[in-house]
């Protein structure tokens, strides 16, 4: 029997990651020793995967404590074949960890995985290499008038206020003129300690300005290996909270499939395409967001990973396992992306549309008796406060539904879409 082998896994763990490995231990022969290291800030959130057959060890680890993480992961290194890390702010993890790595290990370097985690770095990065590709922006440090003024001289209105490090649309501004530019600046400076600190984000708080870009939304998800060959999943389409009417930033709606062309889809993949090769990702996944503008496509920014809600419904659409992939090409394995739609997949974020008190979510009782559910999450209780995201919040309940007939499916959607929501006290 061949010695064991371990596959380092950064703070975040679910489900998929356990299917994925059991499907790589009985499909490769020189992986079917391997085994999980799991590194966390929170063993209480994950207790329930301690005792898996596939973990081989299961780790509390302070990664502010560099000697710490070098103590938890040395008696791994001579049997470690891969790293993966899942969540958006665990990518600072993966960071401290990268320098203590065996030069084998297949991952990206620290360079990109910095840029890529930072949207004023990510966009240098566009505007040196692809300057098509990325809005006009600058980095601001206040809400002077001086600062308003070197804003206004720079760009056009409507702006777009947003924090380099957070995710979910957290602390996302609009801005129309000059008061409004003042007030938000002041409002963003004033909450981005206190969130960054909420999310766990370890660095201090950058804030970025950049021009509105107006047109349809989309995310691509795609994996890269180390020759920098680029495979790409399917488009997946956005409704966002202000094609509602609703002033924030936060996703409504998810779908698969799109309407997009051949032709927009190929175009999208070579923006994608770009935007990676900026940033000089290798063995990696990238979750990319862009919006198709009368001028074609920009890139709104890319995450170094699988991007939320993708696991399931690139599964649910065409049978793709997303994280199986993700490990993959961790691994040096090539990933497999079936292209036949076998079910139509929407995943819905229920915010509120008004900020105030959480009293219910009306129609979900129903909701959860159908079957075309095929997963949820329920973040909220009646009596929480609620916040739009450009203030902090985050969204109340969340759910996946997917159907291979199409006219099922589209009754369900106007069915949702009517008789689903928030509830809020003001």
């Amino acid at each position: 029997m061949s010695e064991k082998q371990y596959l380092l896994v950064i703070d975040h763990i679910t489900d998929s990651v356990f299917g994925a490995i059991r499907h790589i231990r009985h499909t490769y022969k020189e992986f079917s020793n391997l085994e999980l290291v799991f590194l966390t800030t929170n063993p209480e959130k994950y207790q329930q995967h301690k005792d898996k057959e596939e973990m081989g060890a299961y780790i509390h680890c302070d990664f502010l404590d560099d000697q710490e993480i070098a103590r938890n992961i040395d008696p791994f290194l001579s049997s470690l074949v891969g790293v993966i890390c899942r969540g958006d702010k665990q990518i600072q993890y993966l960071r401290k960890v990268i320098p203590l790595l065996p030069m084998s290990i297949r991952v990206s370097s620290m360079k990109s995985l910095v840029a890529s985690t930072n949207k004023k770095l990510m966009r240098e990065a566009f505007r040196n290499h692809y300057p098509e590709i990325t809005p006009r922006f600058l980095q601001v440090q206040n809400s002077s008038v001086e600062m308003i003024d070197k804003i206004e001289s720079a760009l056009d209105y409507p702006i777009i206020i947003k924090p380099a490090h957070l995710a979910s649309s957290m602390l996302i501004q609009s801005c129309h003129n000059s008061d409004e530019l003042k007030q938000s600046l002041q409002r963003v400076f004033k909450s981005a300690g206190a969130i960054y600190k909420q999310e766990g984000r370890r660095g201090a708080p950058e804030i970025i300005v950049e021009e509105y870009l107006e047109g349809e939304f989309y995310s691509i998800d795609a994996y890269v290996d180390e020759s920098q060959q680029i495979f790409f999943c399917p488009p997946v389409g956005y409704i966002p909270a202000k094609q509602l009417g609703i002033d924030d930033f936060f996703l409504y709606k998810r779908f698969i499939p799109t309407q997009l062309s051949t032709q927009d889809i190929e175009n999208a993949n070579e923006m994608t395409r770009k935007a990676m090769t900026a940033l000089e990702l290798k063995h990696s996944s990238a979750h990319v967001e862009l919006v198709l503008t009368k001028n074609g496509w920009k890139i709104i920014e890319l995450g170094p990973r699988i991007g939320r809600f993708r696991h399931n419904m690139y599964y649910f659409a065409y049978g793709i396992h997303h994280s199986l992939n993700d490990m993959k090409i961790h691994l040096g394995l090539e990933p497999d992306i079936p292209n036949q739609l076998h079910k139509f997949c929407t995943a819905y974020s229920i915010y509120p549309d008004h900020e105030g008190m959480l009293e219910q979510i009306v129609g979900w009782d129903k909701l959860m008796k159908m079957p075309e559910v095929l997963w949820n999450g329920m973040n909220s209780q009646p009596g929480d406060q609620c916040r739009f995201a450009k203030n902090g919040g985050s969204a109340l309940a969340e759910f996946i539904v997917a159907s291979s007939n199409q006219e099922q499916y589209d009754q369900l959607i106007q069915w949702i879409e009517k008789n689903v929501y928030a509830v809020i006290k003001t």
